[in-house]
């Protein structure tokens, strides 16, 4: 009995000396940070300071360790999370933190590949995005293009007709009676219309894109901003798929899927060489381009442009949709910012035609309300995480070669340093002491660099069109109460919570 006594004495002296020595293992000279545990590495320290939002957790630990570069593991992955705006900066902008990580999560949304141009990296992405981005700006992702205006155009009016009309059978769900809708929902289907008349050349019932974005939100919504457990522990998904969240972003992510798919499909029976409708049409051609040189090393295949399509269009209503949300829950609560934007309409633009791209240097207070909103709430707040993909250092720290990247872009946007008091709503911050627009844009919530979203300009057009289009022409109130500015939906994603709002036609 004293034998077994002494030797399960032993083996806890030894397990307590292990712990310990694997709470406070890291590589040299990396950053501080919170112990580790065996599985969840410093995960725990997380979920401990804040359970849903993890953008919030990294900085109070980054206070806490006095770093704006904070050393943790998810799991057994040693990640870096940048903080301040500076910080994130520099990471987004460096070359050797443009790597992707191959995550299950990654994998799983394609179907066990790295496809699309989101989740990969090196040579195989910068082709995919050289190409795509080259053809869709012919017509009009990202610059000006008389076509695609004048479909941007036709959305917004359809969007002020069903405001200004009594509800329709098929528009029930977001429009419960006249001039009384449901944000963001009600901004989804003219986003997603906007980009795929680019992508496919086609518009779409309202109703069949509200259900193909509300999919992407359930995606979004599912796993919290790290990716979560089932990320650095995947053997999670077969025990409990659906607290993990690993069930609700494979299952909502083949509805987009399925969506695209048959698009794709519909553009094969009808594709000619010579007719160049959209992006389909150009990549289509790609192919058959290889196939008759024979070439068969190619990034370019029908199953990567299924993922490539859905990488340009699954941001759109997110992005769009939810940034306007944001926007209209400060407008009610700010209703001098609202009327200051339609006194600035009337004067510049007036009331006989819809405010057009040309009009956004014009209009310097709208446009820098727009700016505040992706300033204060940022979406994504912690941006899409990187890999380093070579040995380096950051801020005098090392960073091993495939060490995940983090930047807290939601650090960045309330950095004191950089806006003074960013805790308060201040469209003025972006404005000269004339009232003229900054010419420098320091907001990064679409991040910086070569990594740069590839649709900020799109996102940032189709949000000016639609805010100051439905701004002309009503006034705004809660059709409930009074939404909470601080109120927030936890996910990969932020979101506000669904908002009833009352259009008063002006």
């Amino acid at each position: 009995m004293a034998v077994f006594a002494t030797i399960l004495l032993a083996f806890v002296i030894l397990l307590i000396l292990y712990l310990y020595e694997f709470a406070k293992a890291r590589p040299k000279n990396f950053p501080p940070g919170p112990p580790r545990i065996p599985i969840l590495g410093t995960y725990w320290a997380l979920l401990k300071e804040d359970y849903n939002f993890s953008h919030k957790s990294t900085q109070i630990l980054a206070e806490r360790y006095n770093t704006d570069v904070l050393g943790i593991f998810l799991g057994s992955f040693p990640t870096v999370v940048a903080h301040g705006y500076d910080v994130c900066k520099e990471v987004l902008t460096r070359e050797e933190f443009f790597g992707r990580n191959d995550t299950i999560l990654n994998r799983g949304r394609s179907l066990g590949e790295l496809m699309g141009i989101f989740f990969v990296d090196g040579p195989y992405w910068k082709e995919q995005r050289r190409f795509s981005l080259r053809h869709l700006r012919d017509y009009g992702f990202g610059r000006r293009f008389a076509s695609t205006e004048e479909q941007m155009e036709k959305e917004v009016r359809d969007l002020i007709d069903l405001f200004a009309s009594e509800p329709k059978p098929q528009d029930k769900d977001i429009c419960r009676k006249k001039g009384q809708l449901l944000m963001p929902d009600v901004f989804y289907a003219p986003a997603l219309n906007s980009i795929l008349y680019m992508l496919v050349g086609r518009r779409f019932d309202n109703k069949e894109l509200r259900e193909i974005a509300r999919s992407t939100m359930k995606f979004a919504r599912g796993i919290d901003a790290t990716g979560g457990a089932v990320t650095f522990a995947p053997w999670l998904r077969y025990i409990a798929p659906d607290f993990f969240g690993y069930t609700p972003f494979i299952e909502e992510n083949k509805k987009f899927m399925i969506f695209m798919q048959k698009q794709l499909d519909e553009h094969k029976l009808n594709f000619t060489d010579d007719h160049h409708a959209d992006l389909v049409d150009i990549y289509l051609s790609k192919i058959e381009e290889l196939k008759r040189e024979n070439e068969t090393d190619t990034t370019f295949s029908e199953k990567q442009l299924l993922w490539v399509l859905i990488d340009y269009m699954f941001p759109a209503p997110v992005t769009i949709g939810h940034t306007l949300n944001y926007l209209w829950v400060h407008l009610l609560n700010y209703p001098e910012v609202q009327e200051k934007i339609q006194e600035e309409i009337d004067r510049v633009v007036g009331r006989s035609r819809l405010p057009n791209l040309d009009d956004r240097k014009d209009l310097p207070y709208t446009e820098a309300v727009i700016r505040e909103i992706l300033r204060k709430t940022p979406i994504n707040p912690f941006g899409i995480p990187r890999r380093c993909t070579e040995d380096t250092y950051l801020r005098g720290y090392f960073i091993p070669k495939d060490t995940v990247i983090i930047a807290n872009i939601w650090s960045a946007c309330q950095d004191v340093k950089k806006w003074k008091d960013p805790e308060n709503f201040r469209p003025e911050r972006f404005l000269d002491r004339y009232g003229n627009l900054l010419k420098k844009d320091y907001t990064i919530g679409f991040g910086a660099g070569k990594r740069l979203c590839a649709g900020e300009t799109f996102a940032r057009q189709t949000m000016f069109l639609l805010a100051s289009g439905l701004l002309q022409n009503f006034t705004f109130k809660p059709a409930d109460k009074m939404p909470d500015i601080n109120e927030r939906i936890w996910g990969i994603l932020l979101g506000a919570p669904d908002l009833w709002v009352e259009a008063i036609s002006r």
